[in-house]
């Protein structure tokens, strides 16, 4: 039973904890404030909310949603105006449940709810100034509340689809890394196996026809195979741990390809750096350009890596959202990561485009 109601309020917990506010209009009819008449209406609405959050019938949820917009009504006109901030329900339920664009029959319908109560009651000669000014200042908080939960849905929307799409991308490049270190070790492992297994049942059948020599022979190409394939076995591990330059502008490259941002590379290198500088210049590409893909909304990007008599600098630029102010403590991960080659990061444009240049020391 427990978990049978655990499922039923799944992902609805803060449509119910909102329902604290109908307690006020219970209360009034229990002190008398409000007629009894109030009671079921009161009820009866709270049905029709909750009613609209595991309906699937749109008849019933087209119903629902004008009686609450009914009640809404009649409170404000017929009791008080502060009733209006019912309208706050209506609101939840448009952008966080319903998901509706703007013009919807249930967005449109509650505008002009909002609009046509206010207006009603500001020009109605009973209402004494106060609860017009009152009524005015809650209208005008309903529809800023609107809007306000519309922007942080389509905030939170926009990066949950990010966070998606990088999960995408890394899988993909996940995958692709996987088929590569395959490759490599059937090209060269896979072979040596081969040959090592031949050589090994040579010099078997050599040892069984008393040919010591040959047998001997072929020992000491088995041991030389496996020398060579422990070198190169090395080789593509120390491969895994540190790409190249060119290794990681190709997988810059298809990273960027599968963002769908348009990508320019220029390279002017005429000496190769050494392990270390390499390995700083592959992190400082990887870093950046990681930030590009996941928190620039750019569609475009430029790399460029230029060699001087002293230094090595790289310039990556973009046209996405850039940085609103500068402090000094930014893209600190990779300030602490350049210090160890006497390196420099300046930030030469925060926007339109924005343009970051590292300095690496030879």
């Amino acid at each position: 039973m427990y978990k049978k109601l655990l499922n039923l309020l799944k992902g609805n917990y803060g449509f119910y904890l909102s329902l604290v506010f109908f307690i006020f209009p219970l209360v009034y009819v229990i002190s008398g404030s409000y007629p009894k008449y109030t009671l079921p209406l009161t009820i009866l609405a709270i049905a029709s909310y909750i009613g609209m959050l595991y309906t699937k019938n749109r008849v019933l949820v087209f119903i629902e949603w004008f009686y609450l917009i009914a009640y809404i009504s009649y409170m404000t006109i017929v009791l008080y105006p502060t009733n209006i901030l019912f309208s706050f329900y209506l609101s939840n339920l448009l952008v966080w449940h319903f998901h509706d664009k703007y013009f919807t029959y249930r967005t449109i319908s509650f505008f002009i709810t909002i609009n046509a109560l206010t207006l009603y009651m500001i020009a109605n000669p009973k209402m004494n100034i106060a609860d017009r000014i009152i009524l005015f200042i809650f209208s005008f908080i309903c529809i800023i509340t609107y809007f306000t939960q519309k922007y942080g849905y389509e905030r939170n929307k926009l990066k949950n689809e990010r966070l998606k799409h990088n999960e995408h991308i890394n899988l993909l490049l996940a995958e692709n890394e996987r088929n590569r270190i395959g490759r490599d070790l059937h090209d060269s492992i896979g072979h040596t196996f081969v040959m090592l297994k031949l050589k090994a049942e040579l010099a078997e059948k050599y040892l069984e026809k008393n040919n010591i020599e040959a047998a001997r022979k072929e020992l000491k190409e088995i041991s030389e195979i496996s020398s060579a394939s422990m070198t190169e076995t090395r080789s593509i591990i120390n491969k895994l741990k540190h790409r190249s330059i060119n290794e990681e502008l190709k997988v810059i490259s298809d990273i960027m390809a599968m963002a769908d941002i348009s990508l320019d590379i220029k390279t002017n290198m005429t000496t190769s750096p050494s392990q270390l500088v390499e390995w700083t210049i592959t992190m400082v590409l990887k870093e950046l350009t990681n930030n590009v893909i996941k928190h620039s909304n750019a569609n475009k990007c430029n790399i460029e890596i230029n060699e001087s008599n002293n230094n090595y600098t790289v310039i990556i630029s973009d046209n996405g959202n850039g940085f609103e102010n500068i402090n000094g403590t930014e893209l600190s991960s990779i300030r602490e990561r350049i210090k160890l080659v006497n390196g420099v990061i300046n930030i030469i444009s925060k926007k339109s485009p924005t343009t970051i240049e590292v300095t690496i020391n030879k």
